[in-house]
């Protein structure tokens, strides 16, 4: 009986260690606060310091507003600061916005209506670029970022796809890659170039990866690689000082390629991983100006 006792007793300790262990991970996914939300929280912050505030729903308020019609930040950013210290408020403050905060931030929302704020309205977004000079400028990049470039260029793939890419993911053999959709919660695959695939053989031959390596990596600057998983913002400024450009210049490139090919739209969509056409065609695809200077030449 005292064995089965000691039995119970250890199954009891090890199921009550195991609850406690999937609480605290619960409640480190509900506490997370992503690290694009970062930049913006520390800015409200050092507006905080700056004016002498307590950080509470009314310097927030002032913040945001100041943002407008002190700062002229565009209507997208202001959006964003809003989303990112919404989540700041509730998870270290404890401050759900009530009727009273979410009524006085519509409100000022408004200030982007009036007379003079046109322009803070406009988006603009990335700009596809013209992908010959985008090519002729990653042919001489050396082994690493040229492999790197060409997967972000056939995939399209965003900023956070690039970074959780491994070696494993990679079918060469089939030309294809499978890459995490996050924003969708699902895995899709994405057709290689030849000459992508055989970038890919020799980086991976080159730098010793192993299957469980990140794609991206980290090199030191004494040349030393480890196969660890970067930030966005880490892999964003790397593409931007190898290029001059941005995930997101390459991922409307390519979208814009294949759309001046004669590609429709689902093909596009079935490489980039798009679920909603509309949301392709309203955000990525626009007319070449090189369509309508033809159709607009009157002088021949």
């Amino acid at each position: 009986m005292e064995q089965n006792g000691n039995v119970v007793y250890t199954a009891d300790f090890e199921n009550r260690k195991r609850h406690a262990t999937q609480e605290q991970k619960i409640l480190e996914i509900k506490n997370y606060i992503p690290d694009g939300y970062q930049s913006d929280i520390r800015m409200y912050q050092k507006y905080c310091e700056d004016t002498q505030q307590a950080e509470n729903p009314d310097s927030l308020l002032d913040y945001l507003f100041v943002s407008i019609t002190e700062e002229g930040v565009k209507k997208n950013t202001w959006e964003k600061r809003v989303v990112s210290l919404r989540k700041y408020f509730i998870i270290k403050k404890g401050i759900q916005f009530d009727e009273a905060i979410q009524t006085r931030i519509s409100h000022t929302r408004k200030l982007y209506r009036e007379e003079g704020r046109e322009r803070l309205v406009r988006e603009t977004g990335k700009a596809p670029v013209d992908i010959e000079d985008l090519l002729h400028i990653i042919e001489r990049l050396d082994l690493r970022a040229k492999a790197i470039c060409l997967v972000n260029l056939d995939t399209a793939n965003r900023p956070n796809e690039m970074v959780n890419l491994q070696v494993q993911d990679f079918h060469l053999d089939g030309r294809y890659v499978s890459v995490y959709l996050r924003k969708q919660d699902r895995w899709h695959n994405k057709r290689l170039q030849p000459e992508t695939v055989q970038a890919i053989q020799a980086y991976v031959k080159e730098y010793g990866l192993q299957p469980e390596d990140h794609f991206v990596g980290s090199r030191r600057k004494n040349g030393i690689f480890t196969g660890v998983r970067i930030s966005e913002t880490a892999y964003r400024k790397q593409l931007k000082k190898w290029t001059g450009y941005t995930p997101y210049n390459f991922r409307k490139t390519m979208v814009a390629f294949m759309h001046s090919s004669g590609a429709d739209l689902s093909t596009i969509a079935k490489q980039t991983g798009h679920q909603s056409l509309e949301t392709l065609d309203k955000h990525y695809l626009t007319v070449a100006d090189i369509t309508v200077d033809k159709f607009m030449c009157y002088k021949k």
